[in-house]
């Protein structure tokens, strides 16, 4: 076995000595380079990477799809459901104590009331996990990536309680990275004055 430092992550990995001169894939980044060969005099050449692992490079690219991914379908699923509340309220109000009495719930008023409200806030709360999305893809605003990360646990509308809360639960582990919040602050130093 030859110890190498790997051409995508920089971290020293051993590669066994019948791999040298061929194609060899990192443990630790998933990127492909083709293994050093001994010289004349007796020396390693560098690994030369032939393929990066485009999800190796930024932890924050899953979660941060995640969240935007979440965030931009409950803003669609929100956006519908308060247009239809507030464009027909009196068919909104009818179809809600249909609902109530096919399921056998107590006070649809109640419900008739307050849920296009309710709407209203979720429909805020998926563009604020949207943005938080962005940011944490562009790696700026780690506060608003945070923010985002815990209003995903909280997204309880439609189909997005069953997404929200496990990406909401993976942004907020990555988040909470030392690494990952250097890479905020080396982002935030980078960017240009306004």
């Amino acid at each position: 076995m030859e110890s190498i430092i790997c051409p995508g992550c920089d971290k020293p990995i051993r590669v066994p000595v019948e791999v040298l001169g061929q194609r060899a894939q990192c443990p630790f980044c998933k990127c492909h380079f083709e293994a050093p060969v001994r010289g004349p005099d007796g020396a390693l050449t560098a690994p030369r990477l032939t393929r990066r692992n485009p999800f190796a490079a930024s932890r924050t690219f899953g979660p941060g799809l995640g969240l935007l991914f979440v965030g931009l379908l409950g803003t669609v699923s929100n956006g519908v459901q308060v247009g239809r509340a507030y464009s027909d309220p009196a068919k909104f109000a009818e179809e809600t104590r249909e609902f109530f009495e096919r399921a056998q719930l107590p006070d649809p008023e109640r419900t008739v009331k307050w849920m296009p409200i309710a709407r209203v806030g979720f429909l805020g709360l998926s563009a604020l996990v949207a943005a938080g999305g962005v940011a944490m893809l562009a790696r700026r605003m780690h506060g608003l990536a945070m923010l985002a990360s815990v209003g995903a646990l909280f997204l309880v509308t439609d189909c997005c309680c069953v997404l929200g809360f496990p990406v909401g639960a993976w942004s907020l582990y990555v988040l909470r990275d030392p690494a990952v919040q250097a890479q905020f602050r080396r982002a935030a130093t980078e960017m240009p004055p306004a």
